[in-house]
């Protein structure tokens, strides 16, 4: 039997704290020796002056808006018509059902942007990161037990949506692959579903934690049909995040926190001063007659704008002085460090297969290196595009039967990924608009090379307009337009 998160606990912890930016437990900078007495002061001391540049965090959250940024397109069919939108007389069951989801859609949508920018409040979104990071994502439906009895309750306040935490949920897996029990557990106890493949029929297991008084609730147990599906789908898709992408993340706040500790040790112009007598005064010695004792100037040596400052030898006992002098060291170089960043950011940034990111910004790179990184940063959304047009259609498909599991037991979501890196140079643009002008690629052609995502649709607007103005044109009122009207007397008309 198989437990999703047991055997590279370890390597998902780790590849997590990578994403969320915990990382000086991966220092791989100068550290204290080992038995040192004042290690941990001095540990301490470098971590105040830790500088981190999350990019694995960047790159991970551009292929998730890669692929879920835009909703997907998604359908529903019955068991007795075909699996594409081919018929053009769709069943009112069809109809009815798509209507639902759309209102459970939009109500979960608003309910996202209610969120004040929390990024856990889209647990579409959250699922998506973590199967990119860890290799494991979570999506939960349930019904909120305080919206149970709610009479006016919206259709998302019934069923809810939401990703459960890294850690809290378990399947357990047969010989096969296939699932045999998924455990969740919450803060006030643990669910445990379990599923008759004769039947198709899921069971639900509660265990209530206590309460403050140690008194515990006893446990719930109930059957619903969704037919075959789990109320938890499990996200899997191996993790974008390697360690050759983790070697570079560290070699990059190394280089960061090394530039910052080199600016606070050197980067500041330094003067050196030399055999000069510090300022201040000699005054008679009342302990030694006839001798005279130097007082320093409380202020020091005074330099600066508006300042003139007079340097004097140090007196010898042979009555000569010495010769002052003053040594400047300027601020320290930090095109070393800056170098290295760069460097290991382009690395890190190819290793995503995101070298497009560097292409937009460089005027070296041709036209057709940069097709090709976007084309190569494409190709690496359509492995997990799949598990995640899955993991859509189950969820539309539970919502359904969570309504009404008779009724909609033989409806079937179909969904598709809006995916793609749509980002468009001023080349690129030129060269459509060009190709277009010389008849060489056709309208709809240009529009899609332009990132235009309906050029059908986008097409029928532009026909529609030129339609207007024409009409305009043909039936314009003379003088309407700042144009002379011929039959008019009025000199101010012509």
């Amino acid at each position: 039997m198989e437990q999703s998160l047991n055997p590279k606990s370890e390597n998902t912890t780790e590849n997590w704290s990578y994403y969320c930016g915990d990382t000086f437990q991966f220092w791989t900078g100068p550290k204290p020796a080992e038995g040192d007495p004042y290690s941990e002061a001095i540990t301490k001391q470098i971590e105040e002056g830790y500088i981190s540049n999350n990019l694995i965090k960047e790159c991970v959250d551009r292929n998730v808006a890669a692929m879920i940024g835009l909703m997907p397109h998604w359908f529903l069919s019955t068991g007795s018509e075909v699996s594409e939108q081919e018929s053009e007389k769709r069943s009112p069951q069809v109809i009815e059902a798509e209507k639902i989801l759309q209102t459970w859609i939009t109500q979960m949508l608003k309910h996202i942007a209610m969120q004040d920018g929390d990024e856990d409040a889209n647990p579409l979104t959250m699922a998506v990161t973590q199967m990119l990071v860890t290799g494991k994502g979570y999506l939960r439906l349930y019904r909120p037990k305080r919206y149970k009895n709610l009479p006016n309750a919206k259709l998302y306040q019934k069923i809810r949506l939401h990703c459960p935490p890294l850690g809290s949920v378990r399947v357990d897996r047969d010989d096969d692959g296939e699932i045999e029990q998924i455990a969740y557990t919450y803060k006030g106890g643990t669910e445990i579903q379990s599923l008759d493949p004769e039947t198709g029929k899921l069971t639900f297991t509660v265990t209530y934690s206590g309460n403050g008084n140690n008194e515990q609730s006893p446990p719930e147990s109930w059957e619903s049909d969704f037919g075959g599906r789990w109320t938890i789908y499990e996200l899997r898709s191996p993790p974008i995040i390697n360690k050759d992408i983790k070697r570079l993340q560290n070699a990059i706040n190394k280089a960061l926190t090394m530039l910052g500790r080199n600016l606070d040790l050197a980067g500041f112009l330094e003067r050196v001063i030399t055999n000069a007598q510090t300022p201040g005064e000699w005054v008679e010695d009342p302990n030694r007659p006839g001798k005279q004792r130097f007082i320093p100037d409380k202020r020091g040596l005074q330099m600066g704008a508006g300042k003139t400052t007079f340097l004097s030898g140090i007196k010898l006992d042979g009555g000569d002085y010495t010769t002052p002098g003053v040594t400047y060291r300027d601020p320290i170089n930090i095109t070393t460090f800056v170098s290295s960043v760069g460097l290991f950011a382009a690395r890190l940034y190819l290793a995503f297969n995101q070298g497009h990111i560097l292409a937009s910004g460089d005027g070296a790179i041709s036209g057709i290196s940069r097709v090709q990184l976007r084309q190569d940063a494409n190709l690496s959304l359509d492995r997990p595009a799949p598990v995640i047009e899955n993991a859509f259609a189950n969820i539309l498909e539970v919502v359904l039967r969570f309504l009404e599991p008779v009724k909609y037991k033989d409806t079937f979501a179909t969904v598709k990924l809006r995916k793609g890196i749509n980002y468009i140079t001023p080349e690129e643009t030129a060269e459509a608009r060009t190709n277009y002008q010389a008849r060489l690629i056709s309208r709809t052609t240009a529009m899609s090379n332009l990132g235009i995502e309906d050029p059908d649709a986008e097409a029928a607007l532009i026909d529609e307009e030129l339609a207007k103005d024409a009409m305009t044109a043909a039936f314009a009122i003379p003088g309407a337009l700042g144009q002379p009207n011929p039959k008019s007397d009025n000199p101010s008309d012509k």
